[in-house]
This record gives C-alpha cells, structure tokens and sequence, in this order.
C-alpha cells in the first residue's frame, strides 16, 4: 500500500514506461468534502468550480477546470515539466504506482496523464 505522505516537493516522477516526465511542485490530498461544496455550488450563482477552490485554498490555483473537481476529490500532485518546453502536468494520487526514496513512479503513461 502506498503512504502519500512519502510523496513530497522535488520528487522525480517517472511514467509507466520509465520515462521522466519533470518534479513534484504541489501534493494535495485527497479531499473529501468536496461533495458539500458542489452542494453548496448548486445553489449559488457563483461558478461552482471557483467556489470549491477557493473555499480550500483561498485563491484559485491553475489547475484545468475540467479535471479540478476529480483531482481534488482523488488528490493529486502537480509536475513541473520535464525540459524547457513543458508545462505542468497534474497526476491523481491513485494513478502512483510506488515511491522510494527520489523518485515516483506512476501506473500511467505521460501520454494518458495528458488526455485526463
């Protein structure tokens, strides 16, 4: 069983077939009261999306709105990319396969972290 408090800032983070795909730069576990803000969401005439994100972090942080909700209900860590060229990644907790001491592996692909 994999212990997500292992996983911290600065970690390498390798695919599934052991390619580097850049560095942990945020862990955020999972969140489980996420329901009663998308309740709440529903009644307001705030953007639903905003409102969650707010009410855990304060501000908004730049996480795709189409993934925020299932990131942020499954926990995620957020991957700095990988060469001069790449941008952010964001990976869910459940798609770490193992963690040693540096490194993160994950049970994905970089090419099916990127059609999330």
């Amino acid at each position: 069983m994999i212990t997500y408090d292992r996983v911290v800032k600065g970690m390498t983070v390798i695919d599934s077939e052991g390619r580097t795909v850049g560095r942990v730069s945020h862990v955020e576990p999972a969140n489980k009261k996420i329901a009663d803000f998308e309740e709440a969401a529903s009644v307001s005439t705030q953007d639903a999306i905003n409102l969650i994100l707010t009410a855990i972090f304060g501000a908004t942080p730049r996480v795709p709105k189409e993934m925020s909700a299932r990131l942020f209900r499954a926990g995620f860590i957020k991957i700095a990319g990988h060469g001069v060229w790449s941008g952010s990644r964001f990976a869910p907790l459940n798609a770490i396969d193992r963690v040693d001491d540096n490194h993160i592996y994950l049970s994905r692909t970089v090419h099916q972290l990127d059609s999330m």
